[in-house]
């Protein structure tokens, strides 16, 4: 059913059940797992300190993928990586998805509801409220 599931990952929690949810589900299917993640500096950030945050930034990206990798393998699934540098994280994920011809797209929710929602957006929102493919939304136990 699902042939091709990519699963967004932040670094939190709720990134390591979407990563674990994504597992199950591409083991059951047989399927190909990729897990990205973005890392984005919103123009209004960028200063002179634009190129060591970027060398910080990337540094935690590559930690963060190695370690949802780590998880996808405890769970019996060996999954590609892949990490995006540019584009704001909705946008980027669902881009990506289409590249790539995912069936599923798996995140994390935090559960952000009402002004908080709206101050800060809602990248899984976004994701459910625009994917071509179908969208696995994941609440930390």
């Amino acid at each position: 059913m699902f042939r091709k599931i990519l699963v967004a990952v932040d670094g939190s929690p709720n990134s390591d059940r979407a990563v674990e949810a994504a597992a199950e589900v591409a083991a059951a299917h047989a399927s190909d797992m990729t897990i990205c993640h973005v890392f984005y500096i919103p123009e209004h950030y960028v200063t002179d300190l634009a190129g060591p945050l970027r060398a910080a930034m990337r540094e935690d990206a590559e930690k963060i993928l190695e370690h949802a990798s780590s998880v996808a393998k405890e769970n019996g699934v060996e999954a590609a990586t892949h990490l995006i540098q540019e584009g704001h994280p909705a946008d980027a994920i669902l881009d990506f998805a289409t590249e790539l011809g995912v069936g599923l797209i798996v995140v994390g929710v935090r559960g952000k509801t009402g002004d908080r929602a709206r101050a800060m957006g809602s990248v899984s929102g976004t994701i459910a409220s625009n994917a071509t493919a179908s969208v696995l939304l994941v609440r930390r136990a």
